[in-house]
């Protein structure tokens, strides 16, 4: 299908490109979701490294990745993603960890920080997704945050795009895509 009905859906069609050997950011580890599908994405010749402040979500995923060589495993904020000093994919799945404490998520302070370093250390032709969920404590200021701060990003340097489920109930994500051109 040409339009989308799943947030996935649209990752999975970003991730098609080409990303073999390079190196890719899970801003926002989690159940290592995302990680999966970037690892595979950059192949046994890239890295992928990944941010969570969750020990339920590190020591989770540690186990599921024991095995893999090509990842790194941050226990801190995305905030500190300058830690890296370039990258050329960077998925942030914001909200919180489905099925622990609601109230440990993502928040508009410090996602903005990461997307501020995130655009300014991403390589040429380098992707950022950004898939913002609704309905929790805090949802409303950090998507504001977020459209605010990708509003703000030079045309000639980026290209922004903004993917909504427009028809669906139920606080639906919005997928954004961020390229660095040049």
């Amino acid at each position: 299908m040409i339009v989308k009905e799943k947030y996935y859906e649209i990752v999975d069609e970003v991730l098609a490109n080409d990303f073999k050997g390079k190196i890719a950011v899970d801003a926002t580890l989690g159940k290592g979701n995302d990680t999966e599908k970037l690892l595979k994405a950059v192949g046994e010749n890239g890295k992928v490294y990944a941010f969570d402040i969750q020990d339920e979500a590190i020591d989770f995923c540690q186990e599921k990745f024991k095995d893999v060589n090509n990842l790194e495993i941050f226990k801190t904020s995305h905030e500190y993603i300058d830690i890296l000093e370039s990258y050329d994919l960077v998925i942030y799945n914001l909200g919180y960890l489905p099925g622990s404490d609601k109230k440990i998520r993502t928040n508009a302070m410090s996602t903005v920080i990461s997307l501020s370093k995130a655009t300014k250390d991403i390589n040429p032709c380098g992707i950022l997704i950004i898939v913002s969920y609704m309905g929790h404590e805090g949802s409303e200021e950090e998507r504001t945050g977020v459209e605010r701060f990708l509003k703000s990003l030079d045309q000639k340097l980026f290209k922004v795009e903004k993917r909504e489920f427009f028809n669906e109930i139920n606080n639906p994500p919005i997928v954004y895509l961020v390229e660095k051109k040049l």
